[in-house]
């Protein structure tokens, strides 16, 4: 059999399969299993979190040889013939590129004859928003008042795109990001599956750079897997993503504490010399900052996306500077990504960059200068009041 991705080989085949989804399996199983079944769903989200997953699933539940079930069989031949993607009867069509009103035309007139095999002609259409407005006109009268035998089920990334005469004739569901630890955890089973050993700080990169999707996530630990081979380590996975680890962003704060120029100058050309696109180190750093300014206000680890020993490493090294510190050190940040944008000269930016963050820390943040005048002694203020009552009894 020829090699399959990751992403493929490991795609759910069950509802209970499909991560972080929970809110959308439980409705849309409870629906089929009491004979619930819409002629039409919309589902949205951002890219890799299992929309068209979920719509093949739907599909196998709808023309399982025991369905309608909210748990197909997956070895009967219509739900093999449906995760094989060969299923004469789930018809998946890309909006993007049959955008035209002559290709629903040719749905609406398809649509009329019956299943070949199935129980249900299910039309599955990715990226449904690329539609025209045409198309979307010409798909109305279909969506108000469908053969018995047709289901649709539409995917978007961009939900607000969509016509409201559409999206008030289906039933919306919205997919959420996945959570960084729920990919790691899917990650982990699938290395072990997989005979691979990656420790749990290198699937927590990998799981950050998928920004919460999971089809992302497993592509980069396919090529992660064709870098490093079987033994995976952190260093191997922070050369092949171009990143810097958390330890690295911690050490150059502290040199910045220590005023320890030189130091500075020698970590970048570190930085660079290990090929690291300087574009993405900033955008990191300004990732740390906000975490290390959110785990000073609160406990709120579960959602910065760190394993626990950087949460540790976040929160000690957040000690060393104030609040407002960290907010100056943000806004700085974005302002060193702006730049970057119109330079040609990246490493000069990113210098002159941490040098005004050093010499910015050295200055006296409004909140200690607040606290040394309250802390003041009060005597001028009663010398004040004395002269007071003084040019009184003058005047008097």
């Amino acid at each position: 059999m020829s090699y399959q991705v990751i992403a493929r080989k490991w795609r759910p085949q069950t509802y209970s399969d499909v991560v972080a989804q929970e809110h959308v399996s439980r409705t849309i199983a409870n629906s089929i299993s009491k004979g619930r079944i819409s002629h039409a769903y919309l589902f949205a989200g951002p890219r890799g979190v299992g929309k068209t997953t979920m719509a093949r699933i739907v599909a196998k539940s709808l023309n399982c040889i025991n369905g309608p079930t909210d748990n197909p069989c997956g070895v009967c031949e219509f739900c093999t013939e449906i995760k094989n993607g060969n299923s004469f009867d789930v018809i998946e069509i890309d909006g993007a590129s049959n955008t035209g009103v002559e290709n629903i035309r040719e749905l609406r007139e398809n649509i009329h004859s019956a299943p070949l095999k199935s129980r249900y002609k299910v039309y599955i259409i990715d990226e449904v928003h690329m539609l025209s407005k045409s198309a979307f006109n010409a798909l109305l009268k279909t969506l108000e008042e469908p053969p018995a035998h047709v289901v649709f089920i539409f995917a978007t990334t961009e939900i607000q795109q969509i016509p409201e005469t559409i999206l008030s004739r289906c039933q919306k569901f919205i997919f959420k990001r996945i959570p960084v630890a729920s990919i790691v955890a899917q990650l982990l089973k699938i290395a072990e599956k997989e005979g691979y050993a990656i420790d749990n700080k290198s699937l927590f990169h990998i799981a950050r750079a998928g920004s919460g999707s999971m089809r992302d996530a497993q592509s980069l630990l396919d090529q992660v897997i064709s870098f490093g081979g079987n033994e995976i380590t952190e260093q191997d996975v922070l050369l092949f993503l171009g990143i810097v680890s958390l330890q690295q962003y911690c050490d150059c704060i502290h040199i910045i504490l220590k005023k320890e120029t030189a130091l500075l100058i020698d970590f970048v050309e570190s930085i660079i010399s290990s090929g690291v696109d300087i574009a993405r180190f900033v955008a990191g750093f300004a990732d740390v900052v906000y975490a290390m300014r959110l785990s000073k206000l609160a406990d709120i680890s579960p959602i910065l996306g760190y394993s626990d020993e950087e949460t540790a490493l976040l929160t000690k090294t957040a000690e060393s500077l104030h609040d407002e510190q960290l907010s100056l050190f943000y806004t700085m940040l974005l302002d060193c990504q702006n730049q970057l944008r119109f330079t040609g000269n990246e490493r000069a930016v990113v210098e002159m960059f941490l040098i005004d963050i050093m010499k910015m820390l050295q200055r006296p943040t409004l909140a200690t200068i607040l606290q040394q005048l309250d802390t003041a002694s009060p005597e001028p203020v009663q010398k004040k009041k004395y002269r007071e009552s003084c040019t009184e009894e003058s005047y008097n």
